[in-house]
């Protein structure tokens, strides 16, 4: 099962040159039917720039000249780096960093099971519990103002030195890990060159999200199988690692597990619907203009 499931991942996530996304539209919709989609990857989710190149792709010790390999690729006329920028800025989808702390795509489809982990997280008494001082402040600055670029959202909390740079960056990086916030670059960066524009979770996401639904804990188990699903299978001593919430997931993905939701197979946990066909075919694509 293990090896099926192996065979099926490199398939879905588009690792062989046959295979590699080609068009705008292929990369929209590679992004909504995966659900989750890491922007640069290395971890267990399909990755953006690995389905553009055919190939698995990661972030390495060489820094930014790793890059090279996918920078000046273009895709329907357009650099990888533009369109990776049009992708987060899209109204059907969200770049966050709640898997791993790194950047991930996140389609629609899945607002509503993360809204409702947001909402469990701006609870007052949760919320003191769980974030420092300076990021409430942050929180509460970026509420009141609607959306504000980083640079002026350091300027208004007095902490332009340099001194401040490395708490600063972290706490909006905690807040960005829980989707409390959301960050979008800006098209129009002026001297401060990929600035972020960030705005709450409900200013960018949480209008009209049903906020009757599921429980907390229900959500929870939901979007692990909806992790798991995109990931297809994932070694389990390192999914404590994927969320920041990770100490309730244990009792998610026990849940899951007696519900068949996931399965596990040797160290590995796995999506079911691997179980329940030996083969699975990649989902038709639309070509610009079709």
């Amino acid at each position: 099962m293990i090896e099926r499931a192996e065979k099926i991942r490199d398939r879905e996530h588009r690792l062989k040159q046959s295979l590699r996304l080609k068009t705008q539209e292929e990369i929209y919709m590679f992004i909504h039917d995966k659900g989750l989609v890491s922007a640069l990857g290395g971890n267990e989710l399909p990755s953006f720039i690995s389905a553009i190149l055919g190939r698995p792709w990661k972030p390495s010790a060489k820094g930014f000249t790793g890059w090279n390999e996918w920078w000046s690729i273009k895709i329907s006329g357009q650099s990888v780096p533009r369109i990776s920028r049009e992708v987060e800025g899209r109204e059907d989808i969200l770049a966050t960093r709640i898997f791993r702390r790194t950047k991930t795509f996140v389609s629609d489809e899945l607002w509503p099971i993360l809204g409702t982990i947001v909402k469990h997280h701006q609870d007052p008494i949760v919320r003191r519990k769980t974030f420092s001082d300076l990021e409430q402040k942050l929180l509460e600055t970026i509420e009141a103002e609607g959306s504000i670029r980083t640079d002026r959202l350091r300027k208004k909390l007095r902490l332009e030195g340099k001194e401040n740079n490395s708490k600063f960056h972290r706490s909006l990086g905690n807040l960005e890990s829980y989707a409390l916030i959301v960050g979008v670059e800006d098209p129009h960066p002026e001297r401060h060159l990929h600035a972020n524009i960030w705005q709450t979770w409900d200013a960018r996401a949480g209008e009209g999200i049903d906020r009757v639904g599921p429980s907390y804990n229900e959500t929870l188990a939901k979007l692990l199988e909806k992790t798991i699903d995109a990931c297809v299978l994932a070694r389990e001593d390192q999914m404590r690692k994927w969320f920041q919430w990770n100490a309730e997931m244990e009792v998610a993905k026990e849940e899951s597990l007696k519900n068949g939701g996931i399965l596990k197979a040797g160290p590995f946990i796995i999506t079911p619907r691997i179980s329940k066909r030996r083969s699975v075919g990649i989902p038709p694509v639309l070509s610009d203009g079709r």
